[in-house]
């Protein structure tokens, strides 16, 4: 009776987390009190460990084995570079370097194969098409090549490692231009970054190819007013960006502001010089 008690509470419990999080756990009877709990993507160990530990399932032991899908290792390498970690020295010199540091992160993450916006799941579309041409086409390369004996950095990568090497190698930036060019509605910003941010400083060059960092809004908008061959594409995306310059503007004066109460300047001749009267004799007057 134990034992049949024990099966019902465990499958109830999966029952209750597959309602909950709307991912299919599956339940399979080991040996003695110890089950397996068994799931793709969806939650992640900590947060399923922290439901069993508080669940009655009558003296059950649930082992846990939450398996990846290509998606979430897509959509985590997305993530990853654009955070800043996954960048071209992670992972070391091992091909499975960075396709470790990507499961890893999966790992620790809920939901993973959930994209968090529009743009990153047609980012991501692009990239698993992309990474599966590239591993199929290595594959048949390496099958049709003669070759004596084995070895293993012959061996070409499957798709999830392709992945995560061609983010760690290429960066993010490359992506969204990609993206760009087969149609893919993008922000304004992130439309004038495509276009404008190779030619941008150092700094910010390199925060567009490893992270698709797009340009500030500043930066953006300059580089579009110095284009003597702006496309309607770009003007209109100029255009839409002009609220987020009249947000900037505001932010500085009200910090310009500030900075002069700091200073001491007394309120009525902050007001004066906004008003265009600077509170002092013009030279010239009075001659």
């Amino acid at each position: 009776m134990a034992g049949n008690d024990r099966a019902r509470r465990v499958r109830g419990f999966a029952g209750e987390l597959e309602s909950q999080h709307g991912t299919h756990f599956g339940v399979a009877y080991d040996s003695g009190p110890t089950w397996t709990l068994s799931w793709v993507d969806g939650p992640g160990y900590a947060t399923v460990r922290k439901a069993v530990d508080a669940a009655d399932l009558a003296g059950a032991k649930l082992r846990l084995f939450r398996s990846r899908s290509v998606t979430s290792i897509v959509l985590t390498a997305i993530r990853m570079a654009a955070a800043g970690r996954l960048g071209r020295s992670s992972g070391g010199s091992f091909r499975s370097g960075p396709l470790s540091l990507v499961e890893s992160e999966v790992d620790d993450t809920d939901f993973p194969d959930r994209p968090d916006d529009d743009l990153q799941a047609a980012l991501a579309e692009r990239l698993l098409a992309l990474a599966t041409a590239t591993s199929q086409s290595a594959w048949a390369e390496y099958q049709n090549r003669p070759r004596q004996g084995f070895a293993l950095a012959d061996v070409p990568m499957g798709v999830a490692g392709t992945v995560a090497s061609l983010i760690r190698d290429r960066g993010l930036g490359w992506l969204v231009q990609e993206a760009a060019q087969a149609g893919v509605d993008l922000p304004p910003l992130t439309l004038l970054s495509v276009r404008y941010a190779s030619r941008a400083d150092a700094v910010q060059a390199v925060a567009w190819r490893e992270r698709a960092q797009p340009l500030p809004v500043q930066a953006a908008v300059a580089a579009a007013l110095a284009d003597e061959q702006l496309t309607t594409e770009t003007a209109i995306a100029l255009i839409a960006l002009l609220p987020d310059l009249r947000v900037e503007q505001a932010i500085r004066e009200t910090a310009a502001i500030e900075a002069a109460r700091h200073a001491g300047v007394a309120p009525e001749q902050i007001d004066a010089v906004l008003d265009g009267h600077p509170g002092h004799a013009d030279p010239a007057e009075g001659r």
